[in-house]
């Protein structure tokens, strides 16, 4: 009779526990209603573990209420892969055991918001072809297709985010290409020669899978330009990431082992090294406000007369004007026989702009024309005001300009000799401190 009463006991505990279901989960990250949250290379959903679950079905869509189940799994997080930019997407977990799912746990659906895709990289397209040197660091994200994936190494990938890369060989010689993908990035290495929109194909490597290396050895030659282009062999979003490129090899007239630059006080100050010079002039720094659009700011000669080098030289470029806001900065390595590459792109992020000024109006004395370095807090209609020494009113000029820095020429070829004041005044009313320069 004892043994009959143990074991309905046991029947009556089971039949108990079978009809306890787990409760339902709290989202936890992202957080609800986050926005500008990267779908690169994935977003890690992570929620509350509750007590009896044995796993997880997580739904989520970009619709309301997720009905798709994306991932089941045993613990409190899972990575979601390929998001799309600029999305709504909403996600509720429900916790499952033995003896079911755990109910309603729709009503703790939460939401995020993915980021906008990212601008486009400099050298998205061919013309745009960045200067390669020994080494530098890229990016496909925000890239778009330039043309077709070619077949390398018996597959075919997706060529939907390629960027390009330059080198001109001096001397006919060996070149050696080197890619090295980040731990999420599978790349294709190709080199082409030639002028965009006309490029022959010299070879490519696609050997490895993600976080792997690419190589390529060239035999170039003598003033040919070549082209290298790189983009992830998947066609997902996940799949496009950084790397680092190289090229060296005796017949590249420079090689660059760094170009960078810091915020230093007043000041923005850029540092670059070279290990090697072959018929080097120097250095043209230019800078730009928006990424696209450079102007020249100083010339730097080769350390070398001669333009030859095989030790190590470092240079460094002091920026005295553009202090404030972000600024984009480039070197145009020129030969002695005229020929010119550009080097990576460095940006320098300064002080935020709070108010509309004129940072700098060069040069003074002018005679032609008149540079202007404005500043203005958001996007703005300006007009730019020029009083005599008597304070009336000389010349008035109107521009549309954006928040940050702006590069704006005044011809003041009609200006009589003398000195004169000049002003910015935005829409709203607000005006720049007033600036004074001579006419010749």
């Amino acid at each position: 009779m004892k043994k009959v009463f143990t074991l309905f006991a046991l029947c009556i505990c089971f039949a108990t526990l079978k009809a306890q279901v787990p409760g339902c989960t709290t989202n936890v990250s992202p957080a609800n209603a986050s926005t500008n949250v990267s779908p690169t290379p994935y977003i890690t959903l992570k929620w509350n573990p509750v007590p009896g679950a044995i796993f997880y079905n997580v739904y989520l869509q970009a619709k309301f209420p997720p009905q798709t189940i994306i991932a089941t799994v045993l613990t409190d997080t899972v990575n979601f892969y390929n998001a799309d930019y600029s999305q709504i997407y909403y996600w509720y977990v429900v916790p499952v055991n033995f003896s079911g799912f755990a109910m309603n746990c729709g009503t703790n659906t939460t939401l995020f918001v993915t980021s906008p895709p990212p601008p486009a990289p400099f050298n998205d397209d061919c013309a745009g072809a960045t200067n390669l040197s020994t080494l530098q660091s890229g990016t496909t994200l925000g890239a778009t297709q330039s043309q077709a994936a070619d077949p390398c190494g018996g597959y075919t990938g997706s060529a939907d985010d390629d960027v390009w890369y330059q080198f001109s060989a001096i001397t006919t010689g060996p070149i050696d290409v080197n890619l090295n993908g980040d731990a999420n990035f599978d790349g294709v290495l190709e080199v082409f020669k030639g002028n965009c929109g006309a490029l022959t194909y010299v070879s490519c490597s696609d050997a490895t899978a993600k976080g792997g290396t690419e190589h390529i050895t060239i035999n170039a030659l003598a003033g040919t330009n070549y082209k290298v282009r790189v983009y992830s062999f998947g066609p997902n979003l996940s799949d496009r990431g950084g790397f680092t490129i190289s090229a060296a090899g005796s017949a590249l007239p420079i090689s660059l082992v760094s170009f960078t630059g810091e915020h230093d006080g007043n000041s923005n100050v850029l540092n670059w090294s070279t290990a090697t010079e072959i018929n080097n002039q120097g250095f043209e720094v230019q800078y730009s406000f928006n990424g696209i659009d450079f102007s020249d700011l100083g010339f730097i000669n080769s350390q070398q007369k001669s333009g030859n080098s095989t030790s190590v030289l470092n240079y460094k470029f002091v920026d005295n004007q553009q202090t404030v806001g972000n600024v984009f900065y480039r070197l145009m390595q020129i030969d002695k026989d005229g020929r010119y590459n550009f080097s990576n792109v460095v940006l320098i992020k300064g002080d935020k702009i709070n108010a509309l000024s004129l940072s700098s109006v060069y040069p003074n004395p002018a005679k032609v024309k008149l540079n202007l370095i404005l500043l203005s807090p958001a996007n703005n209609n300006i007009h730019v005001v020029i009083n005599g020494i008597a304070g009336k009113v000389i010349m008035q000029r109107s521009f549309s300009v954006i928040n940050g820095g702006n590069n704006l020429d005044l011809d003041i070829s009609s200006l009589s000799a003398g000195t004169y004041f000049i002003k910015a005044i935005g829409e709203n009313g607000t005006s720049s401190p007033v600036l004074k320069f001579v006419k010749e």
